[in-house]
C-alpha cells in the first residue's frame, strides 16, 4: 500500500514553514488570552487549568480527509515532541506559558547555586534537560488505563478519591484531574463536529468514509474506552498529541503496543469486523502518518535534527517470561519495513529465547541496509530492573523510550537525558585546569607523582566521585521548588500511584523516585588507565611525567608513545586485562552511586549512554591518555574506542559478557557494524543469540560496509534507502552531512 493521496495531505500540513507559523501564532494568541485571565492569587495548578481551558478553546482541530485518525491539534510544530519549547525554532509554544510564567522561581531560589549549576553545564560536566530537574522531555505517559477504561474511568477514580480527603492540596489534585479528563473529553468531541461539517462538501468516497468514522467515533473515544483496534490506536494518537498540547511535555513512547492493543485485535476478529489484511493496512497507516511529520531528506547538521522522540516496543517476553511473538508484532514489523517508516522509532526486545520467526522478521530489514530498529537485550535489561529494586512483574513488563530509556509501565518519569561526563573530571586532573576546576566548584587530585598505578586508579575514582555527588547535590538543592513552576495533572493522572497518594508529580507522585545518571567516557578511560598500567608502571619505558607530558601537549613530539598507548590491550578486545579492567571500573561507579542518596529519597542508577555528545562534547575535550587527541569523537555508550580496531565482534561480545549487567539500572547501548556482505537471517540469529548473554542491554546494529558507505556518498541517488542507526534514532545515510557521515564512516566495522 502507498496511502498516496494521504502521505501528500500530511505532507503538505507538517513540510513547510507555516506549520511553524501557526504554532507562534496560536502560542502568541492563547499567552494574550491568558495574560489578560491570570489574577495574581491564581494557584500553579489554577493556572494550569486555566491554560487548558484556553488552549480547548482556540485550538481549530485538523483532520486528514485521507488519514482515518483524528489527533492534530495544530497547536505545535510538526517536529514537537510535545515538550513546551519548539525545538529548532527558537520560542515556546502556547503549552508553556505556565511554566514560562513561573520559571524563575528555580533561579531565585539559590542564585548561588544557580550559578555554580550553569557554570557546571557550561563546562560539559552533566546534562539537565531543564534548570534541575528534566521539565520538559521523556515523560512516559501511561495509556493503559486510558485504553482500559476510557478517560472517564480516571475522572471517576478522581471523583471518588476527591470525596474521601478534606486537605486542600490533595483536593486541588483532584480536581485538577477531573477539569483535566473533562477538557480532553470535549477536545475530542471538537473533531467529530469538525469532521461532520467536513462531510458537507467531501465527495471522495475513502474521505467520506475516514469522515463518517470520526463524526461517529470522536464523540465517544477516549472519553469512553475504545472497543476496536482502530479506536485503541487512534486513542494512541490522540493522547500523545494533546499530552503534548495541553500539558506542555513530551510523552516519548506508545508503550508495548503487541501487548497492549491485542485483545482489541483479537476481539475485532471474532466479530467479522475486521481482518488480519485489513489490520495490518490499519496499522500501516498510523505508521505513516507519524512518519509524515518530517522529511527524511532534510540534512541533518545540529544536535538533534532527525529526533522526534516517538517511540514504541515489540516482543519481549509476557508476565510469565514466555516470548511475545503474534500477529501484531508481525504487522507493525512488515508495515516498517513496506512502507519505508522510519518514525515512530521501532525497539525490539529479544532474548535467546526469542522465536527464530520474530528474530528473522526484525532482522529482514537490517541485513537489508535499513537500520530502524533498536534490539533490546531482555536477558541483560530484565537483571538490570531487577537490580533497581523492582519487581520481577515489572522488569519483564518494561518498554523503551525516547532513545534508550527503559521503562517499566506507567510507574515513573525517568530522566534519560541525565548524561553524567565521566571525561572531564578526569581531563580537569590531567590538564591541571585549576581555573575550570575553580569555576566549577571541583576541587580535584591531580594525578602528577602518583607512585603506583594503584594510587594514579584511586584518583580517579575519587574525581568521579566528586562528580557524582555535585551532580546529584544540584537537583537535591535546586530541583524540589518543580511544583511551583508547574503542575502536572494530566501526566500524573495515570502515573501509578499518583492518584493514590493523591499528589501531582511534581509534588512527589508516582510509586517511585529514583535517579538515572546516564554516564560516558567508561572505554575511554578504561583504555586510559590500562595504556598507563602497561607503559608507565609495568613496562617503566616512559615515566609518569613524561606521559603526561605528551598528553598535554597533545601528542605533539609524542607520536611512538602514542602509537604505544593505541596498541595497548583496550575494552572490548576480549583480553582478560581489559575485560577485567572494565568491570572493576564499572564495579566501583555503581559503588559510588550505591552509596549516595538520590535527590528524592531514591536510589541512584547509572547506565552508560551517549547521544550526539559524542561529537559535540568530544570536539571540546582535551587528549586522553588512550591516544584519543583534542576534538576527537567519544565512545558511545558501552562501544569500544574507535582508536582500537577490534577485527572480531566476538571479542566485543566476550568483553561485554564480562560485565554486570544488574548493575546498569540506567541501561547501556553499543554500536557494532556488520558487513552486509556475508550477513544473513540465519548469522544474524545467531549473532542476537550470542548478544543475549551478554550484558549489552541496547544494541545499535548496522550492516553495512565502508565501502558502501563511501559510494553512498558519492552517489546518493542510488541510495535512498541506506538507513543508518545514529544515535538514539536512524537517518538515511544521504540526509547526514559531511561531517555526520564522517563520525559513522571512522566507527568499527566488524569482521
Amino acid at each position: 500500500m502507498t496511502h498516496t493521496a494521504m502521505r501528500q495531505e500530511l505532507k503538505a500540513f507538517y513540510w513547510n514553514n507555516n506549520n511553524i507559523d501557526r504554532a507562534r501564532e496560536f502560542a502568541a494568541r492563547c499567552f494574550a488570552i491568558l495574560d489578560e485571565l491570570a489574577t495574581p492569587e491564581l494557584s500553579v495548578m489554577e493556572q494550569k487549568l486555566l491554560q487548558y481551558r484556553v488552549i480547548a478553546r482556540e485550538f481549530d482541530p485538523v483532520i486528514f480527509p485521507h488519514c482515518p485518525f483524528y489527533y492534530e491539534p495544530g497547536t505545535m510544530t510538526s517536529v514537537s515532541d510535545g515538550a513546551r519549547y519548539a525545538k529548532g525554532s527558537n520560542f515556546i509554544q502556547a503549552s508553556g506559558w505556565v511554566y514560562q510564567r513561573n520559571q524563575q522561581v528555580f533561579q531565585d531560589q539559590n542564585p548561588a547555586l544557580w550559578e555554580r549549576t550553569q557554570a557546571q553545564k557550561r563546562e560539559l560536566l552533566y546534562l539537565i534537560c531543564g534548570p534541575y530537574n528534566d521539565v520538559s522531555q521523556h515523560f512516559n505517559f501511561n495509556n493503559r488505563p486510558i485504553l482500559e477504561g476510557g478517560l472517564k474511568s480516571v475522572y471517576e477514580k478522581a471523583q471518588a478519591a476527591l470525596a474521601e480527603t478534606t486537605d486542600p492540596q490533595e483536593r486541588e489534585f483532584l480536581q485538577g484531574v477531573m477539569e483535566g479528563m473533562r477538557i480532553l473529553r470535549t477536545c475530542a468531541e471538537r473533531f467529530a463536529d469538525k469532521a461532520v461539517a467536513m462531510l458537507a462538501g467531501e465527495k471522495d468516497p475513502e474521505a467520506r468514509e475516514n469522515l463518517e468514522r470520526i463524526a461517529a467515533t470522536a464523540r465517544r473515544v477516549p472519553w469512553e474506552a475504545p472497543k476496536t483496534l482502530y479506536e485503541a490506536l487512534n486513542t494512541l494518537a490522540f493522547m500523545r498529541k494533546f499530552v503534548g498540547a495541553l500539558e506542555g511535555v513530551g510523552p516519548n513512547t506508545f508503550g508495548r503496543v503487541d501487548v497492549d492493543l491485542l485483545h482489541f485485535y483479537k476481539a475485532d476478529l471474532e466479530a467479522g469486523r475486521l481482518t488480519r489484511e485489513e489490520a495490518r493496512g490499519l496499522i500501516g497507516r498510523f505508521l505513516v502518518m507519524w512518519d509524515c511529520h518530517y522529511d527524511h531528506d532534510m540534512t541533518m547538521v545540529g544536535y538533534a535534527d532527525h529526533e522526534l522522540e516517538n517511540t514504541y516496543t515489540l516482543g519481549g517476553c509476557d508476565g510469565e517470561g514466555n516470548p511475545v511473538w503474534n500477529d501484531l508484532t508481525q504487522f507493525f514489523l512488515q508495515a516498517t519495513r513496506e512502507e519505508e517508516v522510519i518514525f515512530p522509532k521501532i525497539k525490539c526486545r529479544f532474548s535467546s529465547e526469542s522465536p527464530k520467526a520474530y528474530l528473522d522478521e526484525i532482522n529482514r530489514a537490517v541485513i537489508a541496509g535499513t537500520s530502524t530498529i533498536l534490539y533490546q537485550n531482555d536477558e541483560a535489561t530484565i537483571s538490570a530492573l531487577l537490580g533497581t529494586g523492582r519487581s520481577l512483574a515489572d522488569a519483564r513488563d518494561y518498554a523503551i523510550s525516547g532513545c534508550w530509556g527503559i521503562a517499566d509501565n506507567g510507574s515513573e518519569k525517568y530522566d534519560h537525558g541525565s548524561y553524567l561526563n565521566l571525561l572531564k573530571p578526569f581531563e580537569f586532573a590531567l590538564h591541571n585546569l585549576r581555573d575550570k576546576m575553580e569555576a566549577t566548584g571541583l576541587d580535584l587530585e591531580a594525578y602528577d607523582g602518583c607512585g603506583s598505578f594503584d594510587e594514579f586508579y584511586a584518583i580517579t575514582i575519587r574525581n568521579i566521585r566528586k562528580l557524582f555527588e555535585t551532580r546529584l547535590d544540584t537537583t537535591r538543592r535546586g530541583g524540589q521548588v518543580w511544583h511551583k513552576a508547574d503542575a502536572l495533572p494530566i501526566f500524573s493522572s495515570t502515573l501509578r500511584d499518583c492518584m493514590e497518594k493523591r499528589q501531582d508529580y511534581t509534588l512527589g507522585g508516582g510509586k517511585y523516585r529514583d535517579d538515572y545518571l546516564l554516564c560516558f567516557g567508561l572505554p575511554n578511560i578504561v583504555d586510559s588507565l590500562l595504556a598507563i598500567r602497561k607503559l608507565v608502571y609495568e613496562s617503566g619505558k616512559y615515566t609518569l611525567e613524561e606521559y603526561l607530558a605528551a598528553v598535554r601537549a597533545n601528542w605533539q613530539g609524542a607520536e611512538e608513545l602514542r602509537r604505544e598507548a593505541i596498541a595497548t590491550t583496550g575494552f572490548g578486545d576480549g583480553g582478560e586485562e581489559s575485560t577485567a579492567m572494565g568491570a572493576r571500573f564499572q564495579g566501583d561507579l555503581y559503588a559510588i552511586a550505591s552509596s549516595i542518596p538520590g535527590t528524592y529519597g531514591g536510589r541512584v542508577h547509572i547506565g552508560h549512554l551517549t547521544y550526539t555528545e559524542i561529537r559535540w562534547w568530544g570536539e571540546k575535550t582535551l587528549a586522553t591518555p588512550d591516544g584519543r587527541v583534542s576534538g576527537d569523537y567519544f565512545s558511545q555508550g558501552l562501544t569500544p574506542s574507535r582508536l582500537k580496531k577490534i577485527p572480531s565482534v566476538t571479542d566485543v561480545i566476550r568483553t561485554l559478557a564480562g560485565m554486570d549487567a544488574s548493575t546498569m539500572g540506567a541501561n547501556n547501548v553499543v554500536n557494532i557494524i556488520l558487513p552486509s556482505t556475508r550477513m544473513d537471517l540465519n548469522l544474524c540469529e545467531a549473532f542476537l543469540r550470542s548478544v543475549a548473554k551478554s550484558a549489552i542491554m541496547s544494541l545499535q546494529l548496522n550492516c553495512t560496509t565502508r565501502e558502501q558507505l563511501l559510494d553512498a556518498q558519492k552517489k546518493p541517488e542510488q541510495y535512498p534507502n541506506l538507513i543508518v542507526r545514529v544515535c538514539g534514532f536512524s537517518a538515511r545515510f544521504t540526509s547526514l552531512s559531511l561531517q555526520w557521515q564522517q563520525e559513522v564512516l571512522s566507527r568499527n566495522f566488524y569482521e
